[in-house]
């Protein structure tokens, strides 16, 4: 009788969380995604078209220099705008060093993925004139690429096949995404334009937010919805050409992307563009048919 007294409160506790007052501890929060207020993205992947690139590529991923597309090539770093009548020009300048720390835009937090398995947070200290760690997480795997800051969010992929994104405040994991390959290229936050400060409070701020990833197979981008990881759109590239850098958003919110062939000298910036979907979304199908019909009696 006794078990049950403890046991019922203990219930209680588990289900509707600490009393008020109390502080919530990383096992025992509110539902990680709140219902959504706004309508589910739906985009296609639209190609624009291909800019011949002097191959083989580098081993280094492409990156945006200004205006300017920036392709690591055996000879130098292949520049070119993001338009199909542009010529690159290769220059000899050196592909610079990764930031180690992703800063917010406030410049009071920072964050970094390490090659141990490690993703934290740190946040400017006034008091010790010095970075101190808001949180840590530890995972199995390594993580090649930086992490992306989306609104309130830390979005991160790794050496385990997954996207994970958590929320920047305190680590909570709020999705993961399974793409089927391992991910050491930067991922991509699309589009550029900052999201409509109406609807920036919360979650609401990643709402119509894409994460662009290409797994290390090249075979295709995926785009991601940055609130809850569903698949939007995906885009395959016909074999044997396959994506050799990161997607890349460049103005006009098109995104480009580096590519190599059969061949090692054959390699092209592919240019996609994500536009609305027109298909309807699928009709859930029933596990069990419709009830039958009771039959009219007749009267006998």
């Amino acid at each position: 009788m006794w078990m049950i007294a403890v046991l019922a409160p203990l219930a209680a506790f588990a289900q509707y969380g600490s009393p008020a007052g109390q502080q919530v501890e990383p096992n025992n929060y509110p539902p990680a995604l709140p219902e959504r207020h706004g309508p589910a993205p739906r985009y296609t992947f639209e190609p624009l078209g291909e800019i011949a690139l002097p191959g083989p590529l580098g081993e280094a991923p492409a990156y945006l220099a200004g205006d300017e597309v920036a392709i690591p090539v055996a000879s130098g770093v292949a520049r070119v705008k993001a338009e199909l009548d542009a010529e690159p020009r290769v220059d000899t300048s050196a592909v610079p060093a990764p930031s180690e720390w992703i800063v917010d835009p406030g410049g009071k937090r920072r964050y970094r993925s390490t090659l141990e398995g490690i993703v934290e947070a740190q946040s400017w200290s006034k008091a010790r004139k010095r970075w101190v760690r808001r949180w840590k997480i530890v995972a199995p795997n390594a993580f090649l690429a930086p992490p992306v800051l989306v609104g309130p969010r830390l979005c991160y992929a790794g050496l385990d096949d997954l996207v994970t994104c958590v929320r920047a405040s305190n680590g909570h994991r709020l999705w993961a995404q399974d793409v089927g390959d391992r991910i050491s290229r930067p991922i991509s936050r699309w589009p550029t334009l900052p999201p409509d400060p109406k609807h920036a409070a919360g979650d609401r701020g990643v709402e119509g937010e894409i994460l662009l990833v290409v797994p290390d197979d090249g075979a295709s981008v995926i785009a991601l919805d940055a609130y809850d990881g569903t698949r939007v759109a995906v885009f395959d590239l016909p074999a044997p050409r396959r994506f050799a850098s990161p997607a890349l958003v460049v103005p006009g919110d098109r995104i480009a992307l580096a590519r190599k062939g059969y061949e090692d000298k054959e390699a092209a910036l592919v240019l996609l563009r994500l536009t609305p979907s027109k298909a309807k979304p699928a009709t859930p199908v029933p596990y069990n048919g419709p009830s039958p019909k009771p039959q009219a009696s007749s009267g006998r």
